[in-house]
């Protein structure tokens, strides 16, 4: 059977069905989470930047940004075949945000069991380790 051609309403018809995709679903309530989190943080005491709305808004066009480019580029993806490496950024931002969100709640005192803050610890040293390599 030879591949279906690409077409512009096969993106639509794709993207029309992203509201059922529990992927894309547990991305928009991270991207919420930490928003609120990151708001919530910056009034807290312990916080190393305070509520500022230069920080606020660049903030937010990131995360605006992010959602634009996961809601663009997954049905297209999607449509070329690539469902997977779709899904795999989508939980590539999922993932970033749930550090995000934890490290939000720590700054604002909640008690982060020990097993996840030494493995998101050990992300973050490798992650500085390959930005020094480049």
């Amino acid at each position: 059977m030879p591949p279906t051609p690409f077409g512009w309403s096969l993106v639509i018809g794709v993207a029309s069905r992203m509201v059922d995709n529990p992927f894309i679903e547990a991305f928009l309530w991270a991207v919420m989470a930490d928003l609120l989190t990151g708001i919530v943080k910056s009034f807290s005491p312990r916080a190393k930047h305070k509520a500022d709305s230069s920080i606020g808004l660049y903030g937010l066009a990131k995360h605006l940004l992010i959602m634009l480019l996961v809601i663009t580029i997954y049905p297209v993806l999607d449509v070329l075949g690539f469902d997977t490496i779709s899904n795999s950024v989508v939980l590539f931002y999922i993932a970033e945000y749930a550090i995000s969100i934890l490290e939000n709640l720590e700054v604002m005192g909640f008690p982060i069991p020990d097993f996840l803050r030494i493995r998101f610890k050990k992300m973050a040293e490798n992650v500085g380790k390959e930005n020094d390599k480049k």
